[in-house]
C-alpha cells in the first residue's frame, strides 16, 4: 500500500514547512486502537496522518492546503527512503 501522509512531528521540527512534512510512503500501517499508524521515514515518529484519513475526518481545508503543496513538486520529492533501506 502507498500513502500520502503528513507528519506532525516534522511540522513542528521544520517551523510548519508543509513541503518538509509531507511524505509519500509504502507499507502497511500498523493499527493501534483502531487508528492506522504510519511511521515517518524522516523522523520515525508515528504522529502521522494519511491524506485519506484527513478526508474521512472532514479536515478538508487542511487537506486542500497539503494537496496544493504536494502538487507543486514531483512525487519523488516526497519519497523518503528509510535509513538502511
Amino acid at each position: 500500500m502507498k500513502f500520502w501522509c503528513v507528519c506532525y512531528a516534522c511540522i513542528q521540527q521544520t517551523s510548519h514547512n508543509a513541503l518538509r512534512s509531507i511524505v509519500y510512503c509504502e507499507g502497511p500501517p500498523t493499527l493501534q486502537r483502531g487508528r492506522p499508524l504510519i511511521p515517518c521515514p524522516r523522523c520515525r515518529s508515528t504522529n502521522t496522518v494519511s491524506f485519506q484519513q484527513l478526508e474521512a475526518e472532514g479536515s478538508r481545508a487542511q487537506l486542500w492546503g497539503l494537496e496544493q503543496a504536494a502538487k507543486q513538486h514531483p512525487r519523488r520529492f516526497f519519497e523518503i527512503k528509510p535509513e538502511g533501506g
